[in-house]
């Protein structure tokens, strides 16, 4: 068996698939690896309530997560979808007081996060500024999505926002199947789908059915078929 030469070591280190570590020496990999507190969890799992204390850091090592907001009105909506490489819990560190969630994160998939102490974060930042770099750029991405959101919510209509769902899947998880085809695979339910598109669930699959009887997609058993990718971007409300 070929030994791993140390650039090779460093190469494959499993904390490279992790954003805001993946830049980092393998000397200091290693430093983070040797910290980490590793938890699995089961789909449907809740990893941290809204409003519980955070004490650290949570890295996704693999598996996919969402993170739900609970409404005064009593309802919940699915903010976004994260996968390998994205972490969260990013207020324990940015606060001098004991930060508290403003969302809760909960196992799409069965799911490996890393859980990183704050006091472990905070000498890390102290001793290696890149780190800072990588959590603020990573930050700004997602505030940047939030707030896309937000502004479709209220700008589109509901009809645009399925589309706008639908191609977001599509692009990130979805398999062409054929020319201007994309199968979306079974990972949402249909209630799922209807809060991460901000919309009733009655509405959300009346919208669905609108749009495979227009020939746009067809609907299975779980999955989703974009049958003319170029027309649900129509729909969109976004020029090609």
């Amino acid at each position: 068996m070929r030994i791993l030469n140390e650039l090779e070591a460093e190469q494959f280190h499993p904390l490279k698939s992790n954003s805001i570590f993946s830049n980092l020496p393998h000397s200091v990999l290693e430093e983070i690896d040797a910290a980490k507190i590793q938890n699995n969890y089961k789909k449907g799992q809740t990893i941290f309530f809204q409003g519980s204390p955070l004490f650290g850091i949570y890295c996704i090592q693999s598996g996919m997560v969402k993170r739900v907001k609970s409404l005064d009105n009593g309802e919940e909506t699915i903010m976004s979808l994260s996968e390998m490489g994205d972490f969260f819990g990013g207020q324990a560190i940015l606060s001098n007081s004991v930060a508290r969630a403003t969302y809760s994160l909960v196992a799409v998939q069965d799911a490996v996060l890393y859980f990183y102490d704050k006091n472990f974060i905070l000498g890390l930042l102290k001793k290696y500024p890149l780190l800072a770099t990588n959590i603020i750029s990573k930050y700004q991405v997602s505030i940047e999505r939030d707030e896309e959101r937000i502004l479709s919510l209220s700008k589109k209509s509901v009809r645009e926002r399925v589309a706008e769902t639908l191609i977001n899947l599509g692009t990130r998880y979805g398999n062409e199947v054929g020319t201007n085809k994309i199968n979306i695979p079974n990972m949402l339910s249909r209630i799922e789908l209807s809060s991460l598109t901000g919309t009733a669930n009655e509405t959300f699959i009346r919208t669905l059915s609108e749009f495979q009887k227009e020939g746009i997609i067809k609907l299975m058993s779980g999955a989703i078929l974009i049958t003319d990718n170029k027309e649900l971007h129509y729909c969109t409300g976004a020029a090609i």
